[in-house]
């Protein structure tokens, strides 16, 4: 028994990664190295390895922020991946 009625499954929506970035870039503490945090994780998107593009978009968020703290080319080389 139960209320089933067979409604097709629904994707879970993902958030926009502007929205995950500026979420992230929030909740960064005031006296913290932003640059290292984006840095950190870009590095850690890296490893995605799924077909959205989603994750790619976030990690190029970030190797832009790292890059424009960092004075130029902090992300640079890190874009090839």
């Amino acid at each position: 028994m139960g209320l089933n009625w067979n409604r097709p499954t629904v994707a879970p929506v993902m958030p926009e990664p502007e929205q995950v970035f500026l979420a992230w870039l929030i909740a960064q503490p005031e006296d913290g190295n932003l640059r290292e945090a984006a840095s950190r994780q870009a590095n850690r998107l890296a490893e995605y390895a799924g077909g959205h593009p989603g994750p790619r978009q976030l990690r190029q968020l970030f190797l832009e922020l790292a890059a424009e703290l960092g004075g130029g080319t902090a992300g640079g080389r890190a874009l090839s991946s």
